[in-house]
């Protein structure tokens, strides 16, 4: 944060001038007898210098500091302790500039300024965001969040919006992101009228858009964000945006356009001397040879980026290339290398919490054991995949993005209605003083026609975006149930089908898991269909498929059941995502009953606790656990997911001896 002193106001018209480049800052310097102002000066030409000259940046901000502390000057202390920190930000030397950015925070404490202490607080929280320690970045920005708005200053908090929104893009939390990354969008558009931010905002939107397949839209963002950074010359924004087509143009399959794209961010960031930037693009220009089945290609830009992204200490990078290697050498069939560098990308992957970049690890492992001929190792890392593809719920950022994009569209429409509005108030009152009574009895009316006209229109946009929002959702949501049951299911069975041919003595048993993974993909695509069929969606028709199922399961092991409280459901219509839901967390709680419980009587209840409210409930008296000991399986953590789908409260009580309860409380409006 640098602002002006008032011994430096007779100074700004030149500094103005030359646009405070480093010339210019030096000759102002040589002019300069005053220590306190020289004190500003050197941390403004250290801030000047970080991009283009690291060590004359760390140079002056030491010089700076050094003339700060012997006259006592506190802001110049605070400034160039921020310079400093800044400089070695710049060179990925993250604990460095934690350090700086800390004693720049304790002399904003002494000297209680609010915007100063804010500014350090964020700069600390990005800090610890690059270094991928989210939860020491969110203390940070909290804090720091606090202290803009106490403050009242706009930009703090439009930044720490925005590194919000980047922690989140890095834990793939798409819908949160962007709740983030339109926040800083409305304040760097009004009140700041902040180009750079607005730019910076823009691409923000636009990757999450890319992340989300919404790609027409994404480079609509992306094209903004260059027009702003182009005219306004703001290079890092141009380079980010050149990455943002990158890779736009790569989803879209077009290759060459996406190769451009990301050798002029490249060429631009290695002027900047961005290491960091440039690893990550050359990671995407990997991919884009990877995806063009030049293999050996990709992998040489992977192996650089590895090498740019551990000098600078980038954890998501350095995981990532290692994934990237790993993925290129079992290609190229050198098995053992693509091992060593896909463990070692998985490790760093769960000391992340990455659970995109863990799945596609455990993937990749199952294929290089099945091609090692090690399918029993092939079959366990196949089951990990399986597992952590299960509990990732994509499709609900997905709704969850749309919906707050169109949220924040109606919005600027509700504004420009506003705006109108006014604008045909005072030109009416302005004709009434020309005019006559009949006159402007007649404008008003045409104005009210007008005005109804756009309230019908905002109307009817807006129940279309929800409408095909809902569709859009819908056949996601399909699509993606369809691909992970059936191709889950078929390489499950291939790898089975595998080992049962390397092992004849086992075979009968290889086979009775196929049969079994057969049989419970056909039971999949039943409730499916079940579920997405109109003719069911009463939840009476729901109580009848509970009754048969559970008749089916809880029969042949002679366990009593019965149903309580299903009289109160009558005229209760869900629509198809909650009735599968619903149906499917039933299901798994009825098959542990029967597996696991050793109960002789089941008890269901369900039934409406409020006109808003429906509860489902599982009951049984068998043998109980004890929830502190026994470790929770997937589907207890595929009930809770489903739960969470459902904005309900899932809560299991069970004791040795006592019996187990699963409670569902769920919203039906």
């Amino acid at each position: 944060m640098k602002t002006s002193l008032c011994s430096l106001l007779l100074l700004c018209a030149g500094i103005t001038g030359y646009a405070q480049k480093t010339d210019s800052l030096e000759r102002v310097l040589l002019n300069t007898t005053a220590d306190t102002t020289r004190t500003i000066l050197l941390s403004l030409l250290a801030d000047q210098l970080t991009v283009s000259d690291p060590a004359r940046s760390l140079e002056k901000a030491r010089q700076g500091l050094a003339l700060a502390r012997r006259i006592g000057f506190a802001k110049g202390i605070f400034e160039n302790h921020y310079s400093l920190a800044s400089s070695f930000r710049g060179q990925a030397l993250f604990d460095s500039a934690v350090l700086h950015f800390h004693r720049a925070y304790t002399v904003a404490l002494s000297r209680n300024d609010l915007r100063a202490q804010a500014d350090a607080c964020s700069s600390l929280g990005h800090c610890f965001m690059r270094k991928s320690e989210h939860d020491s970045a969110r203390h940070y920005l909290d804090k720091g969040l606090a202290l803009a708005k106490k403050a009242g200053d706009f930009k703090i908090e439009a930044g720490i919006y925005n590194n919000y929104g980047n922690i989140l893009l890095e834990e793939s939390n798409y819908q949160k992101a962007l709740d983030y990354f339109v926040q800083a969008a409305r304040l760097y558009e009004h009140p700041l009228n902040d180009d750079y931010g607005q730019c910076l905002a823009l691409s923000n939107i636009g990757n999450i858009q890319y992340r989300l397949g919404h790609y027409d839209q994404a480079l609509d963002y992306a094209g903004q964000s260059m027009a702003i950074a182009r005219r306004r010359s703001f290079k890092p924004s141009i380079g980010y945006a050149h990455k943002l087509l990158g890779r736009i143009y790569r989803k879209q399959g077009k290759f060459d356009a996406a190769l451009e794209e990301y050798r002029q961010a490249q060429k631009l960031f290695i002027t900047m001397n961005d290491r960091r930037s440039e690893s990550e693009v050359l990671q995407n220009i990997g991919n884009i040879y990877f995806d063009k089945e030049q293999h050996r290609d990709a992998l040489v830009n992977y192996l650089e980026s590895l090498r740019l992204a551990k000098s600078t200490s980038s954890k998501p990078l350095i995981a990532g290339d290692y994934s990237c290697i790993g993925q290129a050498y079992l290609v190229l069939k050198k098995y053992d290398a693509a091992l060593r560098y896909l463990d070692s990308s998985r490790v760093a992957a769960s000391v992340m919490g990455n659970g995109y970049l863990l799945m596609d690890n455990y993937g990749a492992m199952s294929e290089v054991y099945e091609a090692k001929g090690d399918y029993k190792k092939a079959l366990a890392m196949h089951h990990r995949y399986a597992e952590i593809k299960d509990s990732i719920t994509q499709s609900e950022n997905r709704a969850l993005a749309e919906e707050t994009q169109a949220k924040y569209e109606l919005e600027k429409k509700e504004a420009q209605i506003a705006l109108l509005e006014k604008d045909q108030a005072l030109t009416s009152l302005a004709l009434e003083a020309h005019r006559t009574v009949q006159a402007g009895a007649v404008i008003a009316a045409f104005l009210v026609i007008i005005i109804a006209a756009l309230l019908v229109n905002r109307y009817r946009i807006s129940n279309e975006v929800k409408r095909l929002a809902e569709i859009e959702r819908m056949r996601n949501a399909i699509a993606r149930d369809l691909h992970d049951d059936i191709g889950s299911t078929l390489s499950t069975i291939n790898i089975i089908s595998q080992l049962a041919m390397r092992e004849e003595t086992r075979s009968s048993a290889y086979l009775g898991r196929i049969a079994e993974q057969s049989s419970q993909m056909m039971e999949n695509m039943t409730d499916m269909v079940w579920s997405i069929n109109p003719g069911n969606d009463s939840l009476a028709k729901v109580v009848v498929k509970m009754k048969v199922f559970t008749g089916e399961i809880l029969e042949p092991r002679n366990i009593r059941y019965r149903f309580v409280g299903e009289e109160s459901l009558n005229g209760v219509v869900l629509d198809a995502d909650k009735r599968k839901n619903l149906f499917l967390i039933f299901k798994e709680a009825i098959n542990n009953a029967a597996k696991y419980s050793g109960a002789s009587e089941v008890e269901i209840t369900l039934k409406q606790s409020d006109k808003k409210t429906l509860m489902l409930q599982i009951a049984d008296n068998g043998n109980g656990f004890d929830t502190e000991q026994v470790r929770h399986g997937n589907g207890l953590h595929n009930m809770e997911v489903r739960a969470k789908a459902l904005g309900a409260q899932f809560t299991l009580t069970s004791a040795v001896s006592q019996g187990t309860r699963i409670s569902l409380d769920m919203p039906i409006t």
